[in-house]
């Protein structure tokens, strides 16, 4: 497996990989999902060929599932089928047990039995009840660890994931973990990465040996790069696999393995430079490596870093200025070169250099406000601007802090809101660092602002207040982007109700924009009070004319509004059903019919 396919195969952090992206020794992508326990079919086909006898015990069982109970009948009537001849039945048993959870010792050692069984599918349901009883005693995880080295990859999975499950302490199936990480069966070996991984720095002997062991080493670096610096353990031996192997897919790995342990791993600084001299004409390596150095805070490679600064290379050069700043943080000088280069990597026409630049200012070290005069530089130009806001926004929690701080700064303050936009309700955080700006902000600003708190949801139910301020506005794209906003709040903006009717009942409906803003506070009125039978009563007539609007987004908006109003907005289903058959919009045709159907 290549360096690539295993880092992207375990969701190891995006902006972090970029900085091997560039070069990397790519294999065509294999599918690495964990191979579903995907036996339906066989099992109907197996209760076919079962008897009558069988057959009535395996839908007496079905039934007990269904009915969810756990009496003393129906445990002893799954303790007998968990032995009976039947596969069928068997299996039907075992997951009943797991269902149930039940964990009386009888039935847990004809589970054990049951992960042993001659037929795979009754061996995956003994599995997955064990680990659902909750039994860790010793006979269970023996059980499980012979099943983890079985010939049958759905069985190894469920094992392992069964001992994950129990919380099996990782020093007593050491041995069986390194084993399937020998294996390299990726649908299997992903499962035994989680184990290692959840243990943390327990896991620590386990790493040292599988990097020891060629077949293990690959994915004994990938654990530890998502462990990060509980690792740091092994570095002894990261540094010793990285001077002996010469596998140039796996030396990347190893060195991103090394920056995730972070300064923890500085012992290995020596023997990242030679790696860097070692494999000079490859960019992943020089990437990773200069990564490795910057992450680490390697005080004694400047020389190295200082002429990767000066290479051709604008990704090797943009990183090498990165790490000097990274291991001189009170460097004025040297942080200035890498915030410069790194704000020029985020116009790159190279998507991966981007990502990577967009990294690297938000994990270095600078004043507060050092990078925005070379940001707002850059996003002068459209296509640039894109470019960085796309960057940033890909970088996603890591990205908040600086983008709060960017918003107290005027000159920034629209960029960070085109970013936070960009994200969604994944920078639901900024909410209050967002509603901070509305009092000072223009007009098209406020909007977007507002925009932005639309998109977080009931996450912005903190800005409410200052959303009905804005209802006040002159302006009538703020009125009713507040109101939009309010309005995917939802009901917990209930407390909104009586300033959103009163500015409703205020309007003067007679001009095109005033019927639609009047039309906005109903929708978000039945959004937020489906149950205010007193503004219900309003409601309905407004919502009634708005079905009936010669626009289309008005028609569309005030089906979705009946939509929100559920039973308060039967009276308004005729008039859908109409709609569905004869609006001259497909789009409200659809709408309007969905609706009646669920009627």
């Amino acid at each position: 497996m290549t360096t690539m396919r295993i880092l992207r195969f375990l969701g190891i952090s995006a902006a972090c990989v970029c900085w091997l992206q560039a070069s990397t020794h790519n294999a065509p992508a294999q599918s690495t999902t964990t191979t579903n326990v995907a036996i339906e079919g066989q099992e109907e086909s197996q209760s076919k060929s079962t008897n009558s006898t069988a057959n009535a015990t395996a839908a007496e069982i079905d039934e007990l599932i269904r009915g969810g109970a756990r009496d003393d009948d129906a445990t002893q009537l799954i303790n007998n089928a968990l032995a009976a001849s039947s596969d069928a039945v068997r299996w039907r048993a075992a997951r009943a047990a797991g269902l149930l959870r039940l964990s009386n010792p009888e039935i847990v050692a004809k589970l054990q039995r049951g992960a042993a069984d001659s037929n795979w599918i009754v061996q995956v349901h003994s599995i997955s009840a064990l680990a659902q009883s909750g039994d860790a005693s010793d006979g269970t995880v023996d059980t499980l660890t012979n099943a983890a080295l079985s010939s049958n990859r759905r069985v190894q999975a469920a094992a392992i994931s069964a001992l994950r499950n129990l919380k099996v302490e990782p020093m007593k199936i050491a041995d069986t973990l390194s084993k399937v990480l020998a294996k390299g069966d990726d649908a299997v070996t992903i499962h035994a990465v989680e184990v290692i991984v959840d243990a943390g720095a327990k896991a620590t002997p386990i790493l040292q040996a599988c990097l020891k062991e060629p077949n293990a080493a690959s994915w004994a670096l990938v654990a530890i790069s998502q462990i990060g610096p509980e690792a740091a353990g092994a570095t002894p031996e990261l540094a010793a696999f990285l001077e002996s192997c010469g596998d140039a897919d796996a030396i990347p790995q190893a060195l991103m393995a090394l920056a995730a342990i972070g300064p923890a791993a500085e012992s290995a600084e020596a023997g990242i430079a030679k790696a860097l001299e070692r494999w000079k004409e490859d960019q992943s390596v020089q990437l990773s490596g200069i990564y490795a150095l910057g992450r680490i805070g390697a005080s004694n490679s400047e020389k190295a870093l200082d002429a990767r600064a000066n290479s051709d290379d604008a990704f090797v050069a943009m990183a090498a200025s990165w790490a000097l700043a990274k291991t001189d943080p009170g460097n004025e000088q040297l942080t200035t070169t890498a915030i410069q280069r790194l704000v020029a990597g985020m116009e790159s026409e190279n998507p991966n250099m981007r990502h990577a630049a967009a990294h690297g200012l938000a994990t270095l070290e600078m004043p507060s406000g050092m990078a925005a005069p070379y940001l707002i530089e850059a996003a002068k130009d459209p296509r640039a601007r894109e470019h960085v806001v796309s960057a940033l926004a890909s970088l996603g929690d890591e990205v908040i802090p600086h983008a709060k701080k960017a918003l107290a700064n005027p000159d920034t303050r629209e960029l960070a809101v085109e970013v936070l936009s960009r994200m969604g309700s994944q920078a639901a955080d900024a909410a209050d660092a967002l509603v901070s700006c509305l009092d000072t902000a223009k007009p098209s600003l406020r909007v977007q602002i507002n925009q932005v708190l639309a998109g977080f949801g009931p996450q912005a139910a903190t800005a409410m207040e200052e959303l009905v301020a804005q209802l006040d506005s002159s302006n009538a794209h703020v009125r009713q982007s507040a109101m939009h906003a309010l309005r995917e709040i939802g009901p917990t903006a209930k407390p909104a109700s009586d300033a959103l009717l009163k500015h409703m009942e205020s309007i003067d409906a007679d001009s095109l924009e005033g019927r639609f803003e009047q039309l906005a506070a109903a929708w978000t009125l039945a959004r937020i009070a489906s149950r205010d039978q007193a503004i219900i009563d309003v409601i309905l007539p407004k919502i009634r004319d708005g079905l009936a609007s010669a626009s289309e987004l008005e028609r569309l908006e005030s089906v979705t509004a009946t939509a929100d109003l559920s039973e308060a907005g039967t009276p308004l289903h005729k008039t859908l059903s109409e709609m569905a058959k004869s609006d001259p919009s497909a789009a409200v045709r659809d709408a309007a019919a969905e609706l009646h159907q669920e009627d």
